[in-house]
Order: C-alpha cells, then structure tokens, then sequence
C-alpha cells in the first residue's frame, strides 16, 4: 500500500513539472514570435517614415512659401536647388532646399548674400540623390532616393503664377 501512494505521489510531481515546463515553453514562443513580429513592424514603420518624410517635407515648405514669383528653381552648389523666397519687413529672404554630402539640407539667408557655403545648412534628412526641375506651368518635378535605395518621385504644383527667375 505505501508504494502505490509513493508512486501515485510521484506521478503527481511528474505531471506538474511537465505541465510547468510545457507552460515555460510556450510562454517563451510566444514573447519570441512576438518579439520578431514587433521587429519587423519597427523596421517597415522606420522605411516608410523616411520615404514619406522627404516628400511630405518638401511638398510642405513649398507649400508655406507659395507666393506669387516667391518659389523657383536655380542652379546653387553646382546642383539644381528649390529657392522659397520671403520678404520679412521689406528685407528678401531665401531658403534652399538641396543635397550635400548624402543629405537633405535647408539653408535661410539674406538674398542679398552671395557667397553661401552648403554645410552651413541644416541637416535634414539622409538621401542618396536628390535633383528637382521647373518643368513649367508651375510644377516642380523632384526626385529623391533614400539612404536604402527607394526611389521616389513626386510633382508639387504651385498656386502662385511666376516661379521661374
């Protein structure tokens, strides 16, 4: 009798430590098979916020500085550049809007200044290329590619009539 209660207690024991240990497990599957969900969530989240970061920005402050004859394109930095022009109490202000060293930059000067240097700008964004063109009728045509490869390619249109200097 005392080695059937015996034996009976340790298949008891057996049973719990199984089913624990089966717990255990599938606890840790499912914190891995959500850890790499997540991992994969953060990665996509991070590819489209760049993507739309660099069209979502220039598109924008083009559309803050769109006045008339206030927005044009012009050759700065040996490289084709977006020129938001502003008058503050009478004085022209320029902002460019271009690429150095793998970077969106933007620069805000006096237009009255001529010798610019493209790193005193502020970094915006890492890109690969960036190049945008007049192509008439008010539209701009910008092309960007991102740090990882991804293209994108985008026309702004512009309220104000005269863009062209």
């Amino acid at each position: 009798m005392e080695l059937e209660g015996k034996r009976s207690y340790i298949v008891d024991m057996v049973f719990v430590i199984c089913l624990m240990l089966l717990f255990v497990f599938s606890a840790l599957s499912v914190i891995t098979i959500g850890a790499d969900v997540y991992q994969k969530n953060v990665g996509s989240v991070a590819g489209n916020y760049s993507k739309r970061i660099a069209c979502a920005y220039i598109t924008e402050k083009i559309r803050q500085s769109d006045a008339n004859g206030g927005i044009y394109v012009e050759n700065v930095f040996d490289q084709n550049t977006i020129v938001l022009q502003s008058d503050v109490n009478g004085v022209l202000y320029n902002t460019y809007i271009y690429a150095y060293e793998g970077n969106l930059m933007e620069l805000y000067a006096m237009d009255e200044l001529k010798d610019l240097y493209p790193q005193s700008g502020q970094k915006i964004l890492e890109l690969n290329y960036y190049n945008v063109e007049d192509i008439g009728n008010n539209t701009l045509s910008v092309n960007v590619t991102l740090d990882d490869g991804t293209e994108e390619s985008f026309f702004v249109k512009t309220r104000s009539t005269q863009m062209s200097q």
